[in-house]
């Protein structure tokens, strides 16, 4: 029984992902500006208009909600941000068209 609890112990320090920053805080707040400013761009809005909704933070992922009221309807947008060697963004949901002039 010892020998199976120390190779199941030894066989989940090698499957659970490292944390990639030893601050999530910085990670969070970093994921945040990134999300914020993509979406505006992208959407032709200014960055001021996203509200922060929800935000989790996971070993390689941090999850950002926003809600954007744009010509009188709420959208809301979910961006993923993936944790590496540095944050990127990996999808925005829905799609976002940039507004035209």
């Amino acid at each position: 029984m010892k020998k199976f609890l120390i190779s199941a112990l030894a066989l989940a320090a090698f499957a659970v992902p490292a944390v990639a920053s030893a601050n999530p805080a910085a990670d969070r707040n970093a994921a945040i500006a990134l999300c914020r400013a993509d979406i505006a761009a992208q959407a032709g809005v200014d960055a001021a208009q996203l509200e922060l909704d929800n935000v989790r933070v996971r070993a390689g992922l941090i999850r950002v909600d926003f809600d954007l009221w744009n010509n009188g309807s709420l959208q809301n947008i979910r961006c993923d941000v993936s944790r590496g060697a540095e944050l990127t963004v990996a999808s925005i949901t829905p799609a976002l068209q940039t507004a035209s002039n």
